[in-house]
Formats: structure tokens, C-alpha cells, sequence
């Protein structure tokens, strides 16, 4: 199999399968996605198998022709990692056609991706994964976690009936980027992994939300703008698409709002921060959220991922040896010596003997903050060297825990 960007010739076989796999021809977002989206700002990845009669002496070598098997899309997104702007693609769109399944067609087109995009520079790559058995041998790691609530409607009004937030007030608006985007950002200023969504972003994102009917109610405290929820109604399930407020009060107002639906829905459905505390106040615990993976990341080249940390003030002066694996890449394997002096953070190849070890899904987590050395190294996913654990106090403080927030979806 042959493994390539795809160009503009082979895009209809991206849309085949696409229709195949994914939504049908017909329906919005298809519309939207291959008409104003794919090839012109993102990348398509494919494995092309030729296919077609061909003799023994090769006279009917021109009918050969290249079919597309598998693929994945390469969409560009601006995260804010440990406070740099990075551009890390979203790899979204991953299908494989019913006759290439089981000829592990998948390793190899995940290998040149990850080949194309360290060529163009790129530090991590992020997914969202329908099965993480997919993944996890790829060493993409979870650095997203939710909260998932799943009640019915009226138990929600009656668990915040008298929660603070009533006094607020709540409007539903229209899908306005100039009303929601400086909104975004300063209720998404002091979060990690955010993507920083620029007007493009949120023209691509409005227009799919109103193709598939999506709703917009803000928040109000003493006139100003203090949050706001995208949502939609459907099978009797009022889902909460995405919500930031800038406190527990506007919060709740917006979640009794939701709880005011219930001539329309009799099911809640939001996957709510991995922080979120709204289920403290429940009265009936079994109404309380479930931990839920969201998104997973991956390191395509530690060493320029090191070279952009910014050490966070009051991190004493120490080293650490380090040694980083990874089974796929290659030129991401690295024993490396981390010294935190007057002048940052110096990151240096050594041959001394290794402190920690850790893979290329461990330290794509510890970097992006979703769990500390520490906590890594008790779930056994990173290794100390007898004698050397406080070198794990030095990674805690150089990397330390971050709130991780993302909600894109293609």
C-alpha cells in the first residue's frame, strides 16, 4: 500500500469513503465540510492500493489505478500549552474501507502521519477516540477528562432549586462570533491545552452548530455577560454542548434554565470539566458524575517540546536524567539531562545513567499537565531509579498540574 497526502484529484475518493463511514452526502455537515473545508485548510492523509486486471506480461498495466483504503484528516488547531501557543493538528476523520479491514492497513498510515507532521514542524498531535485500544499502542495518552452527568430533567431542577444563581438572568441569543468569542477567551484565559479559536475557527464552528440546530443561552450578572451554554434538544435529551461561566452562580443558572425545559425533554446529558463541583450539593448521590476520558494526545518530538517550557517561578535549582521512549518514532528516543538554573531550563543529551524513564504517552500527560510525576509514577507509568524518588518532587514542580480544556469535535 502506498501512503501520501492526498491531492485534489483523489479528494472524491476521500468523500466516498467519508460517505461510507461517516455522514451521508446529503446531510449539512457533509456539505459543509467537503465544499468549504477539506483540502483547502486541512491535510487528508491516505493508503492507496492499486487495484485493477493486469496480465503476465503487464500489457494491462494502464488500467491499474490507485484506490483509497484508509485515511485520516489533519485539522490545524492554536492550543495553549504551559502558557505557548502551539499549533497542534486534530486528527479526526479515521476510516478505513471494508476491503482493506484486518490487513493492518491503520499502523503504517498513522506512522506517516506522524512522519509528515514532524517534517512540518509539528511538537504534539491530539484525537478523540471512539475506542482507545486503537491508540494506545501508538502512544497517544488521555490528557482530557469530563465529568459526565446523565440524570433526568426534573431531578436537575430539583437538586438546584435552591442553588445560588437565581437572580442572575439568562437569554437565548443567536450564534454571534463577536458576542461569544472575547467571551471564550476570558473564560478560557487560565486554562491548558485550550484551543485559542480564531476567527476562522469560529466562523467553521458557528456554521455547523446552526446546521445541526444548536441553541445559545448567556448569562447575565448585573448586566454583564458572565457565561453562556451552547445546547441542543433531540430524542427528549436536553444535551449540554459546551458551558463557561466565570462562577458556581452563573453556573447554576444556566443548568436551571435547562431544568426549565422539561415540557420538551425529560433526559440531561453534559460532560461537564474534570473539575466541575455542581454535584456537592446533590441530595441524592446516585445523581453524581462519572469520570469520563475525552481526548487523548501524543509527542511527536519531545526534544523542541522541552525546549519551550517556561519554568514556573519558585522551582529550585536541580537535574533529572532522563530517559524517553518511543516505539514508533524513532528520532524521538532520547536519554537527556533536565537542569533547572538561574537561566531557565537547560535540556541536554547525556550518557549518564537514567533517573526516570518514562514513554512517549507518559510524557506527553506530565507535559500537558493532566497528572503530575508523582501521580504517574504510582499508576506505574513511569519508573525511578532506586534512590533517586526526589527527583520526581523536581518534574512536579517543573510540570506542574494543569486545568485541561477542550471541546472541538472535527
Amino acid at each position: 500500500m502506498i501512503y501520501r497526502v492526498v491531492n485534489a484529484e483523489r479528494m472524491p475518493q476521500v468523500e466516498e469513503l467519508w460517505d461510507y463511514c461517516f455522514e451521508k452526502r446529503q446531510e449539512p455537515f457533509f456539505q459543509y465540510y467537503f465544499n468549504e473545508y477539506v483540502g483547502k485548510n486541512n491535510m487528508v492523509i491516505g493508503g492507496f492500493e492499486k487495484v485493477g486486471p493486469a496480465d503476465e506480461e503487464g500489457k494491462q498495466r494502464e488500467k491499474l489505478r490507485e484506490k483509497l483504503r484508509t485515511m485520516v484528516h489533519v485539522n490545524p488547531y492554536m492550543l495553549r500549552i504551559r502558557e505557548q501557543e502551539q499549533l497542534a493538528p486534530y486528527l479526526v476523520g479515521v476510516a478505513t474501507a471494508p476491503e482493506a479491514r484486518g490487513q493492518h492497513a491503520f499502523g503504517p498510515l498513522l506512522e506517516t502521519t506522524f512522519e509528515v507532521l514532524r517534517s512540518e514542524g509539528f511538537t504534539f498531535a491530539t484525537l478523540m477516540p471512539i475506542y482507545a485500544g486503537i491508540y494506545l499502542p501508538y502512544e497517544f495518552a488521555y490528557c482530557y477528562y469530563g465529568l459526565q452527568y446523565k440524570m433526568p430533567l426534573a431531578d436537575l431542577g430539583r437538586e438546584l432549586a435552591k442553588a445560588a444563581g437565581k437572580d442572575l438572568a439568562v437569554e437565548r441569543v443567536a450564534l454571534d462570533k463577536e458576542l461569544l468569542a472575547p467571551l471564550y477567551a476570558k473564560l478560557t484565559s487560565k486554562h491548558n491545552g485550550v484551543p485559542l479559536r480564531t476567527d476562522f475557527q469560529w466562523k467553521k464552528l458557528l456554521t455547523v452548530h446552526g446546521l445541526e440546530g444548536m441553541q445559545c443561552a448567556l448569562v447575565y450578572r448585573n448586566g454583564e455577560a458572565c457565561g453562556y451554554m451552547f445546547y441542543y434538544i433531540s430524542e427528549g435529551c436536553f444535551t449540554v454542548h459546551e458551558l463557561l461561566t466565570d462562577g458556581a452562580d452563573a453556573r447554576n443558572r444556566l443548568l436551571q434554565y435547562a431544568a426549565m425545559h422539561q415540557s420538551s425533554a425529560k433526559e440531561f446529558a453534559w460532560l461537564a470539566p474534570a473539575w466541575d463541583k455542581t454535584y456537592l450539593g446533590f441530595a441524592d448521590q446516585s445523581l453524581s458524575p462519572q469520570l469520563r476520558p475525552f481526548m487523548m494526545a501524543r509527542c511527536l518530538d519531545a526534544r523542541k517540546a522541552l525546549a519551550q517550557v517556561v519554568v514556573p517561578e519558585g522551582v529550585q535549582a536541580g537535574s533529572v536524567v532522563l530517559l524517553l521512549t518511543d516505539k514508533v518514532i524513532d528520532r524521538n528516543n532520547h536519554l537527556l539531562k533536565l537542569e533547572v538554573g538561574a537561566e531557565g531550563l537547560s535540556v541536554k543529551s547525556t550518557i549518564d545513567v537514567e533517573e526516570v524513564t518514562m514513554d512517549m504517552g507518559a510524557f506527553t500527560q506530565l507535559y500537558f499537565g493532566a497528572f503530575s510525576a508523582t501521580e504517574l509514577f504510582e499508576a506505574g507509568r513511569l519508573r525511578v531509579k532506586v534512590g533517586a524518588e526526589e527527583k520526581l518532587a523536581l518534574l512536579d514542580s517543573l510540570f506542574p498540574k494543569q486545568r485541561n480544556f477542550i471541546n472541538e469535535y472535527f
